[in-house]
């Protein structure tokens, strides 16, 4: 019988965006989840995180499980350094009172940055392997959006990947890192890893792995090598590509069972893969007042209007109005909805009442980059808590919350105003606030990929906008860009960079 192996479990999730201005807080974590000690064992049972799914496994191998810290914090331009400095503390602290273990798994995101910190997984890492030094093997779960960096390869044992994009699959990674753990300490195998970086940024939009996308391919390609053995573990990390950070780019992590020249030999082959499809990521955008224009002219039904740019997500504020704005000027008297996140607005909707009507300046507060206020003449419909629980995806199972909400009735157009941000899945959010996409023309979503998925059917345009999160890479004023780097750059010969 195997021996029953005490293994420290913990998560730190963040996707930093250095072109945001949004600083996330501890409340930004809590509006999610964040748990401690024994809450971490009950507090995500039923839900999809990575959490659940390793400690489904660890509990059927009858592991002795150390529950450190859970939480994670969404998206957002930088964490406050006060709060990240809690956090690692607070997981330093409770891992020092365990010690010793077996083993350790940690969930993170891979694109956590914080005020003054630019690799915040590398630097927790490194506290971590200091405490419980070289003998302690350490598997790494990461998003698929991760920012691979040397120190997080050289300090991790496992690195493994979500291997889908929208992100449905966290459960399973988090079982497939505590599987490779208890393979390592059981002795069953000895985890090599490589990884190689391509000089390569990809919008989100064309990153779908499930159906005909160059995506769907490299899917194919990572399980074919791990179907075959030739790989423990294959991942592919389109990377989050609003960081404007040395380093960039598209990385391939392979774990290998002792075979050091096998696993860099499928990761340079599958950087290179991603370096010879760059062009096929490419996606149109289209000015939000042609897509409504055309919309109207044609289409029967919903027609989902895709602001990427403002992608919660992605790090963006939420805030945006512009496609309020177009929506107001060219068909102001067809039902459409669009959420916006502005907390002044919210506390001046609660000040009114509902049915009182209000002049409000809507949105365009938290980022300069949407230019000024929507004013608008509106009638406050609701006020809730602005509570939800996702359906699916990452977060799928989770109560979280956006913060005392209003819903503004602007003619047909309904704005759902909230006081917090909130990552984006399917119609949660609108359902919570009482509004059916079923009954709209128009559905304003904030997100480059989920809305695929959620409505999916129903035909979509992705606006050209600017913002924080936006799919034209290569107009970014990129400062700190590792050059040449596809697509700022176009003619270059490629240098594959072995980490």
């Amino acid at each position: 019988m195997p021996k029953r192996h005490r293994i420290a479990v913990g998560a730190l999730l963040f996707e930093g965006n250095t072109l945001s201005p949004v600083v996330s807080d501890i409340a930004d974590f809590a509006n999610r989840y964040l748990l401690r000690d024994g809450e971490v064992l009950t507090g995500l049972a039923a839900t999809n995180t990575e959490i659940a799914g390793a400690l489904e496994l660890l509990r059927l191998r009858e592991a002795n499980i150390v529950p450190l810290i859970a939480t994670n914090g969404g998206s957002g331009g930088r964490v406050a350094a006060a709060a990240y400095a809690q956090f690692k503390d607070e997981m330093l602290t409770r891992l020092l009172g365990a010690l010793p273990v077996d083993g350790i798994y940690l969930a993170l995101h891979g694109a956590f940055i914080a005020q003054g910190l630019d690799d915040v997984e590398g630097d927790l890492l490194a506290a971590v392997r200091m405490l419980v030094g070289p003998a302690v093997p350490i598997s790494v779960s990461l998003d698929l959006h991760a920012h691979i960096t040397p120190a997080m390869t050289r300090l991790a044992d496992v690195i493994v990947g979500y291997q889908h994009y929208p992100h449905d699959d966290t459960y399973e990674t988090g079982r497939r890192a505590c599987g490779l753990l208890l393979g390592t300490l059981d002795g069953r195998f000895k985890p090599v890893m490589r990884a190689c970086r391509a000089p390569l940024l990809l919008p989100a939009q064309k990153q779908r792995t499930k159906g005909t996308g160059p995506m769907a391919e490299a899917f194919a390609r990572a399980r074919a090598v791990e179907v075959t053995g030739a790989a423990l573990a294959a991942s592919y990390f389109c990377v989050q590509p609003w960081l404007d950070l040395p380093d960039l780019g598209f990385t391939v992590v392979v774990v290998t069972d002792d075979d050091g020249d096998g696993a860099g030999w499928i990761a340079r082959d599958m950087a290179e893969w991603a370096w010879n499809r760059r062009r096929d990521f490419a996606v149109p955008t289209v000015v939000p007042a042609i897509a409504i224009r055309h919309a109207l002219a044609n289409s029967d039904g919903l027609v989902v209007l895709a602001d990427p740019s403002d992608c919660v997500g992605g790090g963006a504020s939420g805030d945006s109005a512009i496609a309020l704005q177009a929506l107001l000027d060219h068909a102001g008297d067809v039902p459409s909805a669009i959420q916006i996140v502005d907390p002044s607005a919210v506390r001046q909707a609660e000040i009114a009442g509902i049915g009182a009507q209000i002049a409000v300046g809507l949105g365009n507060k938290l980022d300069p980059a949407y230019g000024a206020p929507v004013h608008v003449e509106a009638t406050v419909r609701r006020l809730f808590d602005g509570r939800f629980t996702y359906a699916g995806g990452l977060m799928g199972g989770v109560t979280a919350s956006m913060g005392p909400s209003a819903v503004l009735a602007i003619g047909a157009i309904q704005a759902l105003v909230t006081s917090a941000a909130a990552y984006e899945y399917g119609a949660e959010q609108f359902l919570a606030a009482g509004i059916d996409p079923a009954a709209l023309k128009f559905i304003v979503v904030k997100n480059p990929m989920n809305f695929q998925q959620a409505f999916a059917g129903a035909p979509s345009f992705v606006l050209s906008t600017p913002g924080p999160t936006t799919p034209d890479l290569a107009r970014i004023p990129w400062q700190r860009l590792s050059r040449p780097c596809y697509p700022a750059d176009e003619d270059f010969v490629p240098n594959f960079v072995a980490l």
